[in-house]
């Protein structure tokens, strides 16, 4: 109702402008409404229009946001006219006259699906009566009166005014006690379509349903639709996406209860006495209504009343309209554009700049557009007066998909067709479907010089050979290439057209190769003297995995030759006695060398030849799980922005740095290998380049008591990825990266990486057979720093007592790591305590590969620990806002009512967080029917019974690493 617009000077339009224009072309468009520019104006970009958000999230952060754009305007408080409610918290004693009371105004009600004390909740009413239930305080959870001391009191809250648009959110996502983690509620929740609230109000009167928002899905991903009654009457509207469409009242409405469906079954499988009482199996409907918009029903009428754009707002009418008229003309353009096609015109001097194999991506000469309908004798004509030659001496190929050979070739371009027909398949890999185009090659009779235009004649004095009568029965056009074995280089000859009557070697003999070899600068090695003895040999390029060679005597038809294939030639080489042992090992190589005499050997050695990115880890390396290093640092870590080309520092390295414990630094170095090397080749090429002595190799051999083994991972251990299989030292390198992704080169990013880590023992399975089985340990003191780690070999039938006894002569006395030792596992940062007298199979890494990542933490027991205060041991974990677990817990012992103030102290001062934070820290109790609770510094632990693990909540300190960071992502409107 307000122009409330931007001026052309401010750049993007404003929020408030955007959902004009979003709800005026609902309204009059015939057409789903496009949304990009009301995202555009939230401040969003890709990755945020694709990452899950909440819908209820989305609408209260936009009302917020439209109330502070309406602020100072004739609009101002419009948005809380519509949806502000009132609700009152109260607390009244019931021995004494005292009553504390505080009113909250809210824009949406959450209601329970499940209730507190774990049962469902089956309508909106039920959902109300619980919301607005007493509680009662008593007994040790009396209430502080002011000016009365403790008193029996109850406390709730209760509804003063509903608005006249009503928001309902039905809480489907529950944080599940047993699973830890979020899972979504598909039971059955009905909804009325008239609601009366006098219940809750007295006088509030009834509430007609008008939106149902529904999600389908679970709890990481899912897809929100809506149902709307636009009107009074019963026509429902289904919004999905840009498909609107009509439904039916049931649809909208009972179809969203949520609940179950049957599940198919064969009942022919069963007895009929058995069908008589058989239990049928049922799925969970996993689409349900999340939001529900009920308007009041004695102003339903003046809320879905329809206005006239033109009175509310004229401006927003001329300018929605003068976009459509742009759209039209935009509609019209593309028609044209249609009827287009762009021309690229390829030269022969463009071939022969091209080096290496044959890549279809030409830089064209020149580009000019045409009407697709028009012969491609009018193309010809207009090439020939741009390459000021006469048209009979200039003949058109165009570059074509061969669908059974899978290649890209020129074809010849008859005169009479058109040149759509010319147009490459949709399917074609140089097709582009944002503009399509035609790569025509223009060549020029013998004699013409291969250069840019205009074309010279050089030839006899004969003149140029009339190409105007092309029959592609009788001629032939091939791309001539040459290979210089001296230089390893290959280069473009150009484009010779011959006789299909005629022998391959036509090219030889009649003197082109080595004309076009002497007259063009290629930089390659002079032909030999041409003596007679000179022999050639000739290699059809199928594509840069198949090189297949040809023989030179024969003709193109008898070697199945079609127009456009490209030959290789090049002079054949003697093959050395040492060829015939390509894995032949020179003293002190540590890998084979591929000799390259012919082309195939050119094509194999590219096709193998390989940068793998190699990152050498440190065993003693602190254990950098989810992002998160337990060095005693919990703030953000913030790298500085990388200068004059210096590589930007990750946060991880950052942590890993502040850690006490002694190790090296990652190294990562990109080496030059080749896909056919066996494990031992890889193995000798690493240990060469990182200069470790006491890796064996086939060039050198380290004593036995001193030997390490390199273990590979696709990528950094602690991301939990067992070790790549190297059993057999005959693996190649192309059967490792098998099991690595392969990431394609380009935009920075290497073709192979993979992470190596020195350990004293090999890896795979060899320890279980022999019952001897690798662990890794890592040392924890007081403040749940990793002060170092150690890794060692244990007989599988040791006990924990025995693995303590081993590894307390490793621990150093700068680690203050004194007293009795305890020994636990941590998985997915939730810990699990061993006894001395349990069995090290009973441990999960026992059967894990990984030890670096599925490792066991030591550390010294509480001083004033004893048998009572054992049991009594509270486990402290951390987690983020979704409640996912990271970092390491904590154990300390419970204190007879104490409260939770006092508890945070102690976590604090364990940790040793700093207190600006700390204070943004909170502690949560997790139970089984509860859920999450926050708890006040004033509660007391033990209250209703001592829970055994408590939850500290804060950001996580490395969010981009974290598991769920795409999840985790705050949603905003700027």
């Amino acid at each position: 109702d307000v122009n409330m617009e931007k001026g052309d000077d401010e750049g993007d339009i404003s929020l408030i402008q955007a959902l004009q224009n979003v709800f005026y072309k609902l309204q009059t468009a015939e057409t789903a409404v496009n949304c990009k520019e009301l995202m555009k104006s939230f401040g969003w970009d890709t990755t945020d229009a694709f990452t899950q958000h909440d819908a209820q999230e989305l609408n209260r952060i936009l009302c917020d946001r439209l109330e502070e754009n309406m602020k100072g305007t004739k609009m101002d408080g419009s948005i809380k006219r519509l949806f502000e409610g009132e609700m009152e918290n109260y607390i009244e004693c019931l021995d004494v006259d005292y009553t504390s009371k505080r009113t909250e105004t809210f824009y949406d009600i959450q209601l329970n699906i499940k209730s507190e004390k774990g049962h469902d909740l089956q309508t909106i009413e039920e959902s109300l009566r619980e919301f607005t239930a007493d509680e009662m305080l008593d007994g040790d959870n009396l209430y502080e009166a002011e000016g009365f001391g403790k008193q029996r009191a109850k406390k709730g809250i209760r509804f003063v005014k509903f608005p006249r648009v009503l928001n309902l959110q039905l809480k489907r996502f529950h944080f599940d006690m047993e699973r830890m983690d979020m899972v979504k509620l598909n039971s059955r929740f009905e909804f009325p379509r008239r609601l009366d609230l006098s219940e809750f109000v007295p006088g509030a009167g009834h509430y007609l349903l008008h939106s149902v928002v529904v999600h389908s899905g679970d709890v990481n991903s899912g897809h929100y639709y809506a149902y709307i009654r636009p009107t009074l009457d019963d026509q429902w509207v289904k919004f999905d996406d840009d498909n609107v469409t009509p439904c039916s009242e049931y649809a909208a409405v009972e179809d969203n209860f949520g609940g179950s469906d049957l599940n198919t079954s064969n009942y022919f499988e069963r007895f009929p006495s058995e069908l008589r009482h058989f239990q049928w199996p049922t799925r969970a409907r996993i689409h349900n209504a999340y939001m529900l918009v009920y308007i009041r029903e004695d102003c339903a009428e003046e809320v879905l009343k329809v206005p006239d754009p033109k009175e509310v707002n004229r401006r927003m009418v001329e300018r929605c309209t003068a976009e459509v008229r742009l759209l039209e003309q935009r509609r019209r353009e593309k028609m044209e554009l249609q009827n287009k096609l762009r021309i690229n015109l390829v030269l022969e001097c463009d071939l022969c700049s091209l080096t290496g194999f044959w890549d279809h991506n030409i830089p064209p000469r020149h580009s000019l557009e045409m009407n697709r309908d028009q012969p491609v004798k009018d193309l010809l004509l207009q090439v020939a007066q741009y390459l000021e030659v006469s048209h009979r001496h200039v003949v058109l190929f165009a570059l074509h998909y061969r669908v059974h050979a899978r290649t890209v070739r020129f074809e010849h371009m008859p005169t009479t067709r058109s040149l759509r027909s010319q147009m490459p398949q949709v399917t074609s890999p140089h097709y582009d479907s944002a503009n399509p185009s035609l790569v025509v090659l223009c060549v020029a009779s013998n004699g013409y010089e291969v250069s840019p235009p205009p074309l010279r004649w050089r030839g006899p004095e004969r003149g140029p050979d009339d190409l105007s009568r092309w029959d592609e029965e009788t001629a032939i056009m091939l791309v001539a290439k040459y290979f210089c074995v001296q230089t390893q280089k290959i280069v473009t000859l150009g484009c010779f057209y011959m006789g299909c009557n005629l022998p391959l070697n036509e090219m030889v003999k009649s003197g082109w190769v080595q004309e076009r070899l002497e007259t063009l600068d290629f930089q390659v090695a002079p032909l030999p003297p041409q003596d007679g003895s000179l022999q050639w040999e000739c290699w059809e390029e199928y594509s840069e995995r198949d090189i297949q060679r040809r023989n030179h005597k024969k003709t193109p038809k008898s070697e199945r030759l079609w127009c456009g294939e490209v030959l290789v030639w090049q002079i054949s080489q003697p093959e050395p006695p040492e060829y015939l042992d390509r894995d032949q090992l020179q003293p002190g190589q540590v890998a084979p060398t591929y000799p390259v005499l012919n082309v195939a050997d050119l094509a194999e050695h590219q096709l193998n030849s390989i940068d793998v990115q190699v990152t050498l880890m440190d065993r003693m390396q602190p254990a950098c799980i989810d992002g998160v290093v337990m060095n005693g640092q919990w703030g953000a870590y913030r790298p500085s922005t990388a200068q004059d080309g210096a590589k930007e520092e990750k946060p991880e390295d950052m942590a890993l740095a502040k850690s006490p414990a002694v190790f090296q630094k990652a190294e990562t170095k990109e080496l030059r290998m080749d896909l056919r090397f066996s494990h031992s080749h890889v193995v000798g090429v690493i240990a060469e380049a990182f200069g470790l002595k006491n890796v064996a190799t086939l060039a050198s051999t380290p004593p036995p008591e001193s030997e390490t083994f390199l273990w590979f991972f696709q990528s950094s251990p602690f991301n939990g990825d067992e070790p790549l299989p190297t059993a057999h030292t005959r693996q190649t390198l192309k059967e490792i990266q098998r099991h690595a992704p392969y990431v394609p080169a380009g935009q920075g990013k290497k073709p192979l990486s993979i992470h190596v880590v020195e350990m004293p023992f090999r890896p795979g399975a060899e320890g279980y057979e022999s019952k001897d089985w690798p662990f890794c340990v890592r040392f924890f003191d007081s403040a749940v720093r990793e002060m170092g780690s150690a890794t060692l070999i244990l007989n599988s039938n040791s006990t924990v007592e025995e693995l303590l006894a081993n590894v307390s002569p490793k621990i150093e006395p700068e680690w203050n790591i004194t007293g009795p030792l305890r020994v636990m596992e941590v998985i997915d940062g939730i810990a699990t305590l061993y006894r001395p007298s349990d069995s090290l199979r009973s441990l999960q890494c026992s059967s894990k590969l990984n030890l670096l990542y599925h490792s066991i933490r030591v550390e010294a027991k509480e001083e004033t620990e004893n048998v009572a205060v054992m049991e009594n041991l509270i486990e402290v974990y951390h987690c983020d806002r979704s409640g996912q677990a990271f970092g390491q817990p904590f154990f300390l012992p419970a204190v007879p009512g104490e409260r939770a103030g006092s508890f945070k102290s102690r976590c604090k001062e364990k940790l040793g967080v700093p207190e600006n934070e700390f204070k943004t820290w909170r502690l949560v109790r997790i139970g089984q029917r509860s859920g999450r609770q926050h708890l006040k510094d004033e509660e007391v632990l033990d209250e209703n019974g001592l829970e055994n693990r408590l939850c500290l909540e804060h950001a996580h300190p490395n969010p981009s690493s974290s598991r769920l960071s795409r999840y985790n992502k705050p949603l905003t409107i700027k």
